[in-house]
């Protein structure tokens, strides 16, 4: 069955604002960057249930935690797949027509030197940096107090430890990710990564 324009006008509308939106964008996209941002804006839905429920969260693992992101985000209707075979075991793998291919790894922050490993494994290891290919995201699942800062220190740890890498302005309104791009030592192009903290620090003061 096929939806005619009315009807898709109508059920765009009725998932404004939701991850079924970025879902949707996802399948109907018919470009490469319009499927990243549709990504992005699914793993920032996930992202932000982890938080809002992070009192639940406390003992769980990386893998746990970026299951959790995958079936988030495959119930939204953009399959993520986790532990797939792409030049070893990704975290997070995401493909879909035209050759698109989008990976993520994810971390959860002990110090710089694990955090960069992420960065060098999705740069280095799994990622292709062909066209279509030529995005990913460094996840870091933060459980110390100011997530911020820590992303902060992040950034100049990721300068400092891979001086080609070039800080970009985002075009994204999140103060808790930033964009890097540097040239990806297989395609010889530029590959383009978000670096997300997902702020799970919990201790309440209440009792």
């Amino acid at each position: 069955m096929s939806l005619d324009v009315d009807e898709l006008s109508k059920l765009k509308l009725i998932v404004t604002g939701t991850e079924m939106e970025a879902g949707l964008d996802f399948i109907l996209a018919q470009s490469h960057d319009a499927r990243v941002r549709a990504v992005q804006r699914s793993v920032d839905f996930a992202c932000n249930k982890l938080v809002k429920h992070r009192e639940k969260k406390q003992g769980d693992d990386e893998d746990g935690l970026t299951v959790q992101v995958c079936d988030m985000l495959t119930s939204s209707g953009i399959k993520a797949t986790h532990n797939a075979s792409v030049g070893g075991h990704c975290d997070i793998v995401i493909e879909q027509k035209d050759d698109f291919l989008w990976l993520a790894e994810a971390k959860k922050h002990s110090d710089y030197a694990w955090l960069d490993k992420g960065f060098q494994q999705l740069s280095t290891r799994y990622s292709t940096g062909n066209p279509g290919q030529d995005h990913g995201e460094v996840l870091i699942y933060c459980y110390t107090k100011d997530a911020k800062k820590m992303l902060g220190k992040w950034e100049d740890e990721l300068k400092s430890r891979n001086p080609s890498v070039k800080i970009t302005t985002s075009t994204s309104a999140d103060p808790l990710c930033f964009h890097s791009t540097h040239e990806h030592d297989t395609s010889g192009l530029d590959f383009y990564v978000r670096h997300k903290v997902v702020s799970l620090y919990w201790e309440p003061k209440d009792k």
